[in-house]
């Protein structure tokens, strides 16, 4: 066989292209407004709690996808600190990319259940 006879004809070309292309880029999936700034589960993240005594001391545990920052709030209370801080490492990044994102600290208040700071990109606070 010759090498032309590998080649489809040129009225195909088009129509078979359109396919692969289509093929490749899958189905389009709608996306919410807020959906760069979460972390999804390739990314092998975790949701972290650090309770922290300003300035004396800061830790930091591994906390159950179903805690909320009331959660963290509540455990860093317990633990005796003063402020907390909600965070996420990510294990599947890119080479380079940063591998933990970390919110704002706030402090254990009342008025904190108003103010929740999840870090960015968001893995599930």
């Amino acid at each position: 066989m010759t090498r032309s006879s590998f080649l489809l004809p040129r009225a195909r070309r088009p129509a078979c292209a359109a396919l692969i292309l289509f093929g490749l880029a899958g189905p389009a999936v709608a996306q919410a407004p807020g959906d760069a700034l979460n972390a999804d589960d390739a990314t092998g993240a975790v949701k972290v709690c650090a309770p922290v005594a300003m300035p004396r001391w800061r830790s930091m545990i591994p906390a159950p996808k179903t805690w909320t920052f009331l959660d963290c709030m509540g455990f860093s209370g317990e633990m005796g600190a003063s402020h907390f801080q909600l965070g996420c490492l990510f294990a599947n990044v890119t080479p380079h990319a940063q591998k933990y994102a970390w919110g704002a600290m706030v402090p254990i208040e009342k008025s904190a259940l108003a103010k929740a700071q999840p870090p960015v990109p968001n893995c599930g606070w």
